[in-house]
Order: C-alpha cells, then sequence, then structure tokens
C-alpha cells in the first residue's frame, strides 16, 4: 500500500505540477477571483469589506491588496470574443502598494484559501501564484494518491482504475491551479472510494471534512456520496459513528454551519452585467442546444474560460473507456450497484438543470459541468467496485490488460490536453498545436511542464500494472456488491 501511494501521489503531483507551471496568470476558470480570496484569508481578510469594479467591468465585493497580485488587464486573454489573444497580452507590475482587490469568491468558505494560500501571501505576484498553485497540486495528489492506495490495498484494480478516468484532464487542471473545485472534486474521490472499500477512517473522515467546508454544495454531496456508498456496500450507518470518521466530519459539518450563518452571502447577485429577460423554458432550450454540450466537454476538458477546447474524438474517447467501465458493471451488477450509478447520473444531470434554471435569470450563464463532479464522479467509482464484473475479467484473463490498456490510453490523452492549452496561451486560439513556440512563454519554459505531464501520467501506469492482480474471492455475508 505505500508502494501504491508513493507512486500514485508522484503521478497526480507531477501532473497538477505541469498545469502549475504552463498557465499564465488568470489561465483557468475564475483563478483571478481566488488568487485575490487565498490572499485576503492569509492577511485576516475573512470577509469582505469594500466593492470595486474587476477587470472586467463587473462591480463586487473587494478585499485589500497589493497591485502586484494581478495583471492590470487579467482577462485579456478571453475578454476580446472571439480574437482570444495569446498571455502576452497580460501586463504585470511589481507594484505592491495597496489598492481595492476585487473578488466575486469573497464570501467562500476560507479553507480551502487557508490551505493553499501562503506562498501568496509571502509573495504576492507570479512566484507566489506558482508556489500556491503546486500547493494545491500537493494537497489534491495526496487525496487523490490516498484513494488509489485503499483500492489497491482492497486488490481493486477496476476500481483504481476507475480513479484514473474521474481524474480527467478538468480535475488536474483545476488541481494545478488556484480553484477550489479541484480539491473539492479530489475529496469526494476519496471518500467514495473509502467508502466503497469500506475504509471507514480517518481518510475518510478527512475527505468528508473538506467536502463540508470547501464549497456551498459541499454538505450535499457528502450526504449523496455517504447515501449512495453505503446503499451498495450495505454498511450500516452506524459504521459512521468511528471516531476516526465521526470526529473530523462532524467538526467540518460544524464549520460549514458557522460559515453559512457568518457569511451569509446572496448579495452579489445584482451585478452590473446586463441580463435579458428569460423564461424557464428559453433556458430549457437554451441547455438542449448548447449547455448540455458545454458541460458535457468540460468534465473531461473545455479550459480557460471555456473558450479553449479539445478534440472531440479525444473527449469521445475518455467516454468510451467510462462506458466500458461502467456498463459492463450495470450488467454483472446487482440491484443496488443499478440502482446507485443510476440515480448517481441522473441526479447529477439534475442539479445542473436546477442551477441553470435558478441563476440564468439573474446572472446569465451559470452552471458548469465541473460543478456537479463531486457527485458525478460516483458514475465511474461506484461502477469500479462491481466485483462480479471484475472476478468475470479475471476467469476471462482479461482484467490486467483491459485495465492496462483503458490506463495507457488516458496517457497521451492529458498530454495533449496540456499540449493543446498551452499552445493557446503562447500562439492564440487557433493557431495549429505547437506548445514549445509562440510570443509567450511559461516561466519555467514550455519543455518542463510537458516533461512533468508524460512521467505523471506514465507513473498511474505503473500503479495499475502493480495492482492488477486477480482479485481475492471473498464469501463471507459482508460482501453484498453483487448481491
Amino acid at each position: 500500500m505505500r508502494r501504491a501511494f508513493s507512486f500514485a501521489f508522484a503521478a497526480f503531483f507531477l501532473l497538477g505540477v505541469a498545469w502549475a507551471l504552463a498557465l499564465p496568470v488568470n489561465g483557468t476558470y475564475d483563478e483571478k477571483q481566488h488568487l485575490v480570496r487565498a490572499y485576503a484569508v492569509w492577511t485576516g481578510q475573512w470577509l469582505p469589506h469594500d466593492r470595486a469594479v474587476d477587470a472586467s467591468g463587473i462591480e463586487t465585493h473587494a478585499f485589500t491588496g497589493p497591485r502586484s497580485l494581478l495583471p492590470e488587464n487579467a482577462d485579456c486573454t478571453w475578454i476580446d470574443k472571439p480574437q482570444y489573444r495569446p498571455a502576452s497580452c497580460l501586463v504585470t507590475n511589481g507594484d505592491r502598494s495597496d489598492t481595492l482587490m476585487p473578488s466575486a469568491a469573497a464570501r467562500y468558505s476560507p479553507v480551502y484559501y487557508a490551505l493553499v494560500g501562503l506562498p501568496l501571501r509571502i509573495s504576492p505576484d507570479n512566484a507566489g501564484l506558482i508556489g500556491s498553485r503546486v500547493l494545491s497540486a500537493a494537497l489534491t495528489a495526496l487525496l487523490l494518491a490516498t484513494a488509489v492506495a485503499l483500492a489497491v490495498r482492497a486488490r481493486n484494480p477496476l476500481l483504481t482504475a476507475a480513479v484514473v478516468l474521474a481524474a480527467t484532464p478538468m480535475v488536474i487542471n483545476l488541481n494545478g491551479s488556484i480553484n477550489p473545485n479541484g480539491m473539492e472534486i479530489s475529496a469526494a474521490i476519496l471518500l467514495f472510494v473509502a467508502l466503497l472499500t469500506r475504509s471507514i477512517g480517518w481518510p475518510a473522515g478527512i475527505a468528508a471534512a473538506l467536502l463540508f467546508t470547501i464549497r456551498d454544495l459541499g454538505p450535499m454531496f457528502v450526504v449523496a456520496v455517504l447515501a449512495a456508498s453505503l446503499f451498495v456496500t450495505r454498511t450500516s450507518p452506524r459504521e459512521l459513528l468511528r471516531r476516526p470518521f465521526l470526529v473530523p466530519a462532524a467538526a467540518g459539518a460544524v464549520f460549514a454551519i458557522f460559515w453559512a450563518t457568518v457569511a451569509a452571502r446572496g448579495s452579489d447577485l445584482g451585478t452590473t452585467r446586463p441580463i435579458p429577460p428569460t423564461t424557464s423554458g428559453a433556458i430549457l432550450r437554451d441547455i438542449a442546444d448548447a449547455r448540455a454540450e458545454f458541460w458535457t466537454r468540460q468534465i473531461i476538458g473545455q479550459f480557460n474560460y471555456g473558450e479553449t477546447t479539445v478534440s472531440i474524438g479525444m473527449i469521445g474517447l475518455w467516454y468510451l473507456l467510462i462506458a466500458a467501465l461502467v456498463l459492463p458493471a450495470l450488467y454483472f451488477g446487482g440491484r443496488r450497484l443499478r440502482v446507485a450509478v443510476v440515480t448517481t447520473g441522473v441526479a447529477s444531470a439534475a442539479l445542473l438543470v436546477a442551477l441553470e434554471l435558478y441563476f440564468a435569470p439573474k446572472v446569465g450563464h451559470f452552471a458548469h459541468g465541473r460543478y456537479v463532479m463531486p457527485l458525478g464522479v460516483g458514475v465511474v467509482l461506484l461502477a469500479g467496485a462491481a466485483e462480479r464484473y471484475a472476478a468475470w475479467l479475471s476467469d476471462k484473463g482479461w482484467l490486467r490488460p483491459s485495465v492496462l490498456i483503458g490506463v495507457a490510453l488516458t496517457v497521451p490523452m492529458q498530454l495533449y490536453a496540456l499540449a493543446r492549452v498551452m499552445t493557446r496561451f503562447q500562439h492564440g486560439i487557433s493557431h495549429g498545436l505547437d506548445p514549445l513556440g509562440g510570443a509567450w512563454q511559461p516561466p519555467a519554459g514550455s519543455l518542463l511542464p510537458l516533461l512533468c505531464c508524460l512521467v505523471g501520467a506514465a507513473l498511474l501506469g505503473v500503479i495499475v500494472t502493480r495492482s492488477s492482480v486477480r482479485p481475492t474471492a471473498q464469501h463471507s455475508t459482508a460482501n453484498t456488491l453483487s448481491n
């Protein structure tokens, strides 16, 4: 288990570091909002005290911070649609004088920002940003590596492969940037795996605590993950009363209630951005015509502020790998597994639609596919717990090669996604694939992020190779995943 954890940590850390080194400032969704929030938490500004207009002309809550935190034109790479310029347009400065720094994340829970924000407090500039990104990559790698180690200890190579498939390029991109969504998804993956392997101890408790406290929807996700996992494994809820799980989980729940009380958010929906009148019917048509495709693509990889797409072939292949796990698992799995997988998928889609229906009339397009991934990853992870499917593959002699081929195919896709995004920032949105040249270069150069990504993705294959053993037959009444 220790060796599996070490390999997995190195793999996921290198993958996250690749994105941390490759992206410019504000190079992924809302990073300009989150890095200001991280700096504010580390300077004692847990709640905003003023308002200001951000670089895209929207008034929002604000903190006091140095001008060097953000470029003067932090949105220049994507705001001038459809030009989408390379990152060479960013105008940075070393001015440490204080000013009002707007942040739409100003009332978000401080937990994630306290975990990753120290480098920004020490060096409120691009160096501090990269340091905080690397710290985020390390912490999320700890969560994912623990999930892999638990799956390996359970001698379940399908579940190990499911963790790799759940860690899509979008998840790794978020893990290597300043955005709490990445840690939220990684914590959910760990919680699912811990519960499915009946490892209801400190790892599960810490994952639940993080999920409770990182983002607003976290408490709902904790309840959903617990319900689905306990239902599938027929585990008694009394098992959750074990001290290693209960203490951190309860602490997280208490803090979530405390922060919801003191933050009292909801006042930032009235932005200065004009929103055309709309109806529920129009929103639903828009979902069917465009938003559903965006959500589906983003779960695998649609980057920066949504304008940077990757090949539809890559998106399709990743979903084919998921289908190759989920569909046979539904066939071989028992009634409980089928109900849990289908319900989890339907609930994730329904939540996206509900978010869009509620927020679109207030702020325009709101919901993102990545928002429901803390629950949506359960479709893959629950399928990975289908013991009958694993046993069938093992009896045919197909378990090891199937898992190895599936994981091996993710290696070039992780590398391609990174190369595509690097090309977009170094050359511009429409340039052909070329991550080594361009008008802008990452601070550490273009080659190092690519090498980190290649080595990290390849190490995932090593983990699966070492864990692809015949599942140990279990005939006790505790083994009810396939009943």
